[in-house]
């Protein structure tokens, strides 16, 4: 007797597919996902492009999913994403994975839904950043505001003391810097109209 027979198939994985390298595999904005990819064999890269400049915001290779966002939200896919290797995938339906967080706890599917939301927003304000220097001193900012919420109140004060004085000056030169950048641009933009 087959046991295969016996048991019940998976119908979350569709099918498996070869890309090769160089293979564009979803494309930005340009179709609606309802599917998402998990690599069993070699890496592919997600990115957008922006002022004809390709930006990557992420590597992937196996054991990794990528298009996850179209199994839970309607819409356009949000990045593209090309094999940088010879790839095998794993493709999963939208409908079978919805199907199976209905039957799941209904903690469990609030928890993905919140999840995928938070990854989409983050996604959408790394990308609208304007500059480097704007990126570094927001994380500057988030650093020194993380360390001081974990610090005990009687620390806070020498905490300030020691490190605010030189990160103010490092932002400072951060905006001086900045300032200097726009001042260039705009001069580069004042020739080329010449």
């Amino acid at each position: 007797m087959d046991l295969r027979k016996k048991l019940p198939r998976d119908p979350i994985i569709l099918e498996r597919r070869f890309v090769p390298r160089g293979a564009v595999i979803i494309l930005e904005g340009q179709e609606d996902g309802n599917t998402a990819y998990l690599v069993q064999s070699g890496r592919v890269q997600a990115y957008v492009e922006q002022h004809d400049r390709k930006i990557i915001f992420a590597e992937m290779g196996p054991g990794e999913i990528f298009g996850e966002m179209a199994l839970i939200f309607d819409g356009p896919r949000s990045a593209s994403v090309e094999a940088i290797e010879d790839c095998n995938l794993i493709i999963i339906n939208r409908h079978t994975l919805k199907k199976k967080l209905e039957e799941a706890d209904s903690t469990i599917s609030a928890i993905v839904h919140m999840l995928v939301r938070r990854i989409i927003d983050g996604n959408k304000n790394i990308l609208n950043r304007r500059s480097a220097p704007d990126q570094l001193e927001e994380l500057l900012l988030n650093m020194y505001d993380n360390v001081i919420e974990t610090l005990p109140p009687e620390k806070k004060k020498r905490f300030k003391a020691f490190i605010l004085p030189d990160l103010n000056n490092l932002l400072d030169s951060l905006k001086d810097f900045r300032n200097e950048m726009e001042a260039d641009e705009m001069e580069k933009e004042g020739e080329d109209r010449s």
